[in-house]
């Protein structure tokens, strides 16, 4: 079923994770299959079905807080109740992914971050065998001509057909681009700050500001195999003009999981209702006139309000308060038939059949191959 992005309205299939014009999450996505976890347990239950090897091999860890260098991980931290998703640098330096409250989009975020690694050490276990490492030191000097070339077509040609399409499915990295040999690319900065091939953004030279773009037209930098061409750096350089990524208002949307905390906001005399907690989704206003609360469209929504950095500024109060004179939100039939939806939402996720099937699965880890977590980008923030 196809539905409207309520961020940039594009019309999309609501089981993608993310809008493929904008990046901007999907929050209500709908699970088409029982291969796509949704809680810390269900992604520990994936990481063992799919045959990977022991946690402290891959170095992802799932359900801990660890703080040695070269880790990703993914915890529910016990004082605030956040889910936190987080990757130790090689330096030992921790760069947060995510930490908020909502689980699913948490467990999103290192369950494709962990399906991209396990691809990549499969492409590189090809290219090993390719190059040789593990193959045969010696031959035997009697082996026929029509032995070695059953040996290519049996290892060599299937070993680099499924090499090449690991790398075809390999997300760009993370960090800054600039294609100047297209036209729609030209003159553009680009950043990759997501884990698949959307979470895009483009610097904006008129309003000088980084917004969030798509980069379908031409192809060349949703995929690592066209994009390492285009690959600046992780880091910031002046010298690629624009300004520093990791210093703009999208990034810390970013870092925020594109979420406004729900509850009450006070902005401009007027009082503000956030039942949902994706940013662009679920807001309501109170009419005094009327005496009741009705939707307002993201488009009319405050700026200061779309973005969770400043709207705490004009917080109110997470639960009504009955000496603000205004009724409580939590009466209304809107905020009742959202409680009801997330109640159908839970249950089917309890129902739902957690036994994955592994065969014809990209995922599924051979163990005859190796894990080479040395061989894993541990200097970027994701």
């Amino acid at each position: 079923m196809k539905i409207k992005c309520e961020y940039c309205e594009s019309m999309f299939d609501d089981t993608l994770e993310n809008c493929p014009a904008c990046g901007a999450p999907n929050k209500n996505v709908r699970r088409s299959t029982p291969d796509q976890p949704t809680t810390i347990e269900e992604l520990q239950e994936w990481y063992h079905a799919k045959g990977l090897p022991p946690e402290n091999v891959t170095r992802f860890f799932i359900g801990k807080d660890i703080r040695e260098a070269r880790a990703f991980g993914i915890y529910k931290d016990a004082s605030s109740g956040n889910f936190i998703v987080y990757k130790n640098k090689a330096d030992g330096t921790r760069a947060v992914r995510y930490e908020g409250t909502d689980e699913a989009y948490a467990v999103n975020e290192l369950h494709t971050r962990l399906k991209q690694e396990i691809l990549e050490q499969k492409g590189r276990n090809v290219a090993n065998q390719r190059s040789g490492k593990t193959a045969p030191k010696r031959r035997k000097k009697s082996s026929s001509l029509s032995a070695f070339i059953l040996f290519l077509v049996i290892m060599l040609i299937p070993g680099s057909l499924i090499g090449y399409l690991y790398m075809q499915k390999t997300p760009a990295k993370q960090g800054y681009y600039m294609c100047n040999d297209d036209d729609y690319y030209e003159g553009k900065l680009f950043y990759h700050y997501g884990s698949n091939e959307y979470g895009w953004a483009t610097y904006d030279e008129e309003k000088g500001e980084w917004r969030k773009t798509s980069v379908y037209p031409s192809g060349k930098l949703e995929r690592q195999i066209k994009a390492k061409k285009y690959y600046l750096s992780p880091e910031y350089d002046s010298k690629y003009g624009g300004t520093d990524f990791k210093e703009s208002l999208l990034y810390e949307d970013y870092l925020n999981g594109f979420n406004v905390s729900q509850g009450y906001y006070s902005y401009d005399d007027n009082y503000y209702y956030h039942m949902k907690p994706q940013d662009d989704a679920g807001w309501y206003i109170y009419d005094t006139d009327d005496d009741d609360w009705s939707y307002v469209p993201f488009s009319s929504v405050p700026a200061e309000l779309k973005h969770q950095s400043v709207a705490r500024d004009f917080w109110y109060t997470p639960t009504w308060d009955e000496t603000t004179q205004i009724t409580d939100f939590e009466e209304t039939d809107d905020y009742q038939e959202y409680q009801s939806d997330l109640k159908r939402q839970a249950e089917e996720r309890a129902n739902r059949d957690n036994s994955y099937d592994d065969e014809d699965d990209d995922y599924s880890w051979d163990s005859n191959d190796s894990w080479d977590s040395g061989g894993t980008d541990w200097d970027s923030d994701w």
